[in-house]
């Protein structure tokens, strides 16, 4: 199985690296970074693209086209919208809104709809979603995501996006994944971490938090891809 891996940041991606280990090859494709591991016979290209929709769409349809890869995994940061989620919860993506698209004035469909979509929301795949909480054995919130092109740190920008469009977290690449995988029919799961509280309450800020790396996700990595192939992993448990 070819298995893509998609991040927008450096930090988010070197956990993962250094959990994958056996690197084959690392190259630069339009500036995007992606490195290929062999875990036994299933083939990981780990890809950062960069913070935003439009970068995320290039990623995605990168990995597609030139690696033809059979399902797509999401790791990254997210702020909170919903007051009950605190730093470091680790969440599931059960589906996703890009608020930002609006074409409500030729159409009248409502903000996040697309054209030819009977609603506004993107649907993460469901199977891998009920695999990993199986295989995690751990109780992760599904949730969902508010997704645009816009560091979202205004009080009143976040009460719109929990109320309108019903989210419970929010970042800048899930919906471009979501349309992208649509698309090409590519199975995709999302597993965020919470890096700033609703209420920006939080112990630490953004940067501290991305500088730290606190992802807590490549701890579940093996977890993961034997619930993605459907065979034991290769990647051991992390000892505690």
């Amino acid at each position: 199985m070819r298995i893509g891996i998609v991040t927008a940041m450096a930090e988010e991606t070197l956990p993962i690296l250094n959990r994958l280990g056996n690197i084959v090859a690392q190259s630069a494709i339009s500036g995007v970074s992606v490195c290929k591991a062999q875990l036994g016979a299933h083939t990981v290209y780990l890809a950062t693209g960069g913070v935003g929709e439009i970068r995320a769409a290039m990623t995605m349809q990168l990995l597609k086209d030139l690696f033809d890869i059979d399902v797509a995994l999401n790791f990254g940061f997210v702020g909170a919208l919903d007051p009950s989620l605190k730093q470091g919860d680790l969440l599931l993506a059960r589906r996703v809104c890009h608020y930002q698209f609006d074409s409500s004035a030729i159409d009248g469909t409502v903000p996040g709809q697309y054209d030819g979509r009977e609603e506004r929301y993107f649907y993460l795949d469901g199977t891998l979603i009920d695999r990993v909480l199986l295989a995690t054995r751990k109780p992760m919130r599904q949730v969902t995501v508010a997704s645009g092109d816009v560091f979202v740190a205004n009080a009143g920008m976040k009460k719109r996006l929990r109320e309108e469009f019903e989210c419970d977290i929010c970042e800048m690449e899930l919906a471009a994944l979501a349309l992208v995988s649509e698309r090409n029919r590519i199975p995709l799961l999302s597993l965020k971490v919470v890096s700033d509280s609703a209420d920006e309450s939080s112990p630490m800020s953004f940067p501290e938090v991305v500088k730290k790396a606190m992802t807590k996700y490549e701890e579940l990595l093996p977890d993961i891809i034997s619930a993605v192939t459907g065979e034991a992993s290769p990647l051991p448990p992390i000892k505690k």
